[in-house]
């Protein structure tokens, strides 16, 4: 079986927050529901599609990571996204679920995987990373 390495999202450190800005990462129903969701997607092995379920994940995913991203918290930004990226990798991996559930994933996996391959190219610190995405995302492209 292709085992994968799992891109870990970076910490976020106090140094990271600019001095005197209070920083309010999260409104909690936000982050719950993304939570529901990511909970779904993993283990689903139903033969419905939910692509809401897909729609509505990316949606307050990349919402998340776009407020960290107006904020300055790079490496809060980059965590929310490997979140996404690493859910959809997984549940597209996952045996257990029907082919058309982990093919759907696929089809959804591009979305982080562009804005992670943007942030990347951005920050020259973060080639290995790159190379590592752009790699395991081109073996995920040939088994789909």
């Amino acid at each position: 079986m292709l085992q994968l390495a799992r891109l870990q999202p970076q910490p976020l450190l106090p140094a990271d927050i600019p001095s005197g800005q209070t920083v309010r990462l999260t409104a909690p129903p936000v982050q719950s529901r993304l939570e529901q969701l990511e909970q779904q997607i993993r283990s689903y092995d139903g033969s419905d599609l939910h692509d809401d379920w897909l729609n509505e994940y990316l949606d307050l995913g990349l919402e998340l990571a776009c407020f960290a991203s107006e904020r300055h918290l790079k490496p809060l930004q980059e965590s929310w996204l490997n979140r996404l990226y690493n859910t959809l990798r997984d549940a597209a991996l996952n045996p257990a679920a029907s082919y058309r559930w982990r093919h759907l994933c696929l089809d959804y996996l591009y979305q982080p995987f562009f804005v992670l391959n943007q942030l990347y190219r951005q920050q020259p610190a973060r080639r290995l990373r790159l190379r590592s995405l752009l790699h395991e995302f081109a073996m995920l492209s040939r088994i789909g």
